[in-house]
Order: C-alpha cells, then structure tokens, then sequence
C-alpha cells in the first residue's frame, strides 16, 4: 500500500451506552470530532466522510427489558442493525471505515455489516481487557457488552447472533484476541473448546510479542479482509485514562504502537472501531489523541504530533 495515496474511508458515530452503567461513553463519537479527528486523519492521508451518528435515544428514555440476562435487549438490536446497514453500505461503496463508540457493544454491529458486505471473509483482531465473550446463559450481569464477541461468532442468544444477517459473522479460527486480563470462567472454557486464538496480557509479560506477530500474520493468510476493534482499556490506563474502564495492567504505548504499525503494514484492514471513550475523564487529550495515533496507524497512516505538525509546517 502507497502511504502517499489518500485512502477514503466513512466515519460513524454510535453513541451507546446501553451495554453496561459506563455513562459519559455516549459522548464519545461528538468529543472526537469537536477535538479535530477528521481533520488530522484527513492530514495523515485519510480521506474521510462523515457520516454522523447512528441515532441512540437517551438512556432515561429507553426500557430495560423484562430479562435479567439481557439488558436492553431490543434498543441494543435495533442500534446494531442501523449500524450494520451503515456500515455495509459504506464498504459496498468502496470505502474503508471508521467506526466511534460508544461502548463495546457497538462491535455488534460494526463487524455484522462488514462481514455481509464481503461475504464473512473476514477475521477480527479484538484488542480488551475482558473476553466478551459471555452469552445470556453465563452472563453474571446481564450487560450485553461483554457478549458481543461471542454473538458474532454465533454463540448466544439469536437476537443478538442475527443481527443484520442470519450468519456466523466471524469464524472463531479467524478471531484474535489480544490482551486479555480479566476473564470469566465460561469465556475461558469457550475460548478452550472452540480454540479461539488469544495472546493474553500473560503471554506479552511472559512471552514479549514476538510469538504475537506471526499469529497476526497467519489470520491474514486465511481471509481477504481484517476487522479492527479496539477497546481503549487494553492500554494502560497511564496512557488511555478516559478508557470507560481504565486499566492498571494494559498494553504500554510502545506496545499498541508497534502492534497497530504491525497490522497496517501487513493486514489489508477494511475498518476500525474505537470504543469506550469517556471525555469526562481524559487528561489533556490524552486518550483522544493517541486513539487517533491508532487509528490512522491501523490504516497504514502515520500521525503524532510530531507528523501533524510537518503537514501544517512543511520544511
């Protein structure tokens, strides 16, 4: 891929925050854009349309739902469909995409459109503190957010598994999870008898990343398309404090650096969610700024202060 050649690519707000109690992440997609996201994509080579946000109704306005193990159930799959149709409409017109949450659960949707439009060849890499991957029959809450991961490879409950199409989204052989750290006992049993590929936070501390890359490497081998989702509490809460769950024992910035290089440099990468951003609690910027890093570096783009301010300043 030319570094050099403005890559088009949809960007789409989801401001939900009905997957769990993270309030504040509703205002995640608007904070991005009013801190200058598009524009410093568009000067890192990213030429973006914006599509606005997928309509969420407040909180407060919104009913429950009478399942325990299912909060919000209905709201939750009509946002996800609306989304995948967006999405599917943005990848059919040839376009990469961005994808802003909201919390986690916005993945649903994101990846079920995608996944339509290119016929389910496509893997996931799924940076998170948690699994994800529980199902309405093991949930210990009832938060959709953590069983979004497990719905797109069509465990669960068939609500949330068919969302937009009635298809296994993503393959488990074509998922990969990275820095994982707080599991619960089901998502380890299902991760074992189905062998999803995982590469925990003990890996990196025990094993460093370079058993990671080839894992990275081989997932593209066996599909056409890379989906990235990226859940800021994998790093660590130094570097992303606005994570809707800041993490005390995430991914250093060296490390989700060179990884998200890793991954633009050999992955052909059709879209990116970023999610669980609470502007409420970010510190001069600091997880904004380096989620934008991320992004533009997912895509093969390079942007940091330093490459923001040579486009501004040219030599």
């Amino acid at each position: 891929m030319n570094n050099n050649i403005p890559t088009p690519a949809t960007l789409i707000g989801v401001p939900l925050n009905l997957g769990a109690n993270n309030l504040g992440i509703e205002m995640g997609p608007n904070a991005y854009r009013y801190e200058g996201f598009v524009a410093k994509l568009q000067r890192a080579g990213l030429d973006i349309t914006d599509a606005g946000n997928v309509f969420c109704d407040e909180r407060y306005k919104v009913a429950q739902g009478d399942n325990p193990k299912l909060h919000y159930l209905n709201e939750i799959v009509r946002i996800s469909n609306d989304t995948a149709q967006t999405v599917h409409s943005a990848v059919g017109n040839g376009r990469k995409v961005i994808v802003l949450g909201g919390d986690h659960t916005t993945c649903l949707g994101a990846v079920s459109g995608a996944s339509a439009a290119v016929n389910g060849d496509i893997g996931l890499i799924y940076f998170d503190a948690h699994g994800d991957m529980n199902t309405h029959e093991t949930t210990l809450t009832g938060n959709i957010h953590g069983m979004q991961l497990a719905s797109l490879m069509g465990f669960g409950a068939s609500e949330l598994c068919q969302v937009h199409t009635n298809t296994v989204k993503v393959q488990p052989a074509n998922v990969l999870h990275i820095g994982g750290s707080d599991w619960d006992k089901a998502e380890l049993d299902l991760v074992r008898t189905k062998k999803i590929p995982t590469y925990t936070m003990q890996d990196i501390l025990t094993t460093s990343l370079g058993a990671l890359l080839p894992m990275i490497k081989d997932l593209q081998s066996r599909v056409k398309y890379i989906w990235v989702s990226l859940d800021l509490d994998a790093i660590d809460a130094q570097y992303a404090p606005a994570a809707g769950m800041p993490n005390q024992r995430g991914l250093l910035y060296r490390e989700i650096k060179m990884l998200a290089e890793y991954i633009g440099a050999h992955c052909n990468v059709l879209g990116v969610d970023v999610v669980e951003y609470n502007p409420l609690e970010d510190t001069a910027h600091k997880t904004a700024l380096l989620a934008t890093e991320l992004v533009a570096n997912f895509f093969n783009k390079q942007f940091s202060w330093y490459t923001d301010y040579l486009s501004r300043n040219p030599q």
